[in-house]
């Protein structure tokens, strides 16, 4: 084999290498934008339902086939959660009193008012 035979030859082999590793880069790539795009589009329908749900709420009615259960919603409804309980006394400590009037002031106009 000639020289320029020899080096058509390697670089046939090296141009075919550099091609399989581009290709196989390339096809990674593709995957990699196709999963992207999947959990794109399921996260833009969970944000869709989110806002159907808040924008179109849903009021569903429950049939209650007995005064018992009746009874029993009204009871579970009534029943405040601990966590709840605790969140309401910490906001009922936590607010300021209201701004107490001057007496004087009403006295004055009343004063005012009658001379």
């Amino acid at each position: 084999m000639c020289p320029v035979q020899m080096l058509r030859a390697l670089v046939k082999q090296r141009l075919t290498a550099a091609a399989e590793e581009i290709f196989g880069l390339f096809e990674r790539t593709i995957a990699e934008y196709e999963e992207r795009l999947s959990r794109s589009r399921e996260e833009n329908e969970r944000q869709r339902h989110l806002l159907d749900a808040v924008l179109k709420p849903q009021v569903r009615l429950h049939r209650a086939v007995n005064p018992a259960d009746v009874q029993q919603l009204l009871e579970s409804k009534e029943e405040v959660p601990p966590e709840q309980q605790e969140w309401s006394s910490r906001v009922e400590q936590e607010q300021p009193e209201p701004p107490h009037i001057k007496e004087e002031q009403e006295e004055l106009w009343t004063r005012g008012a009658s001379e």
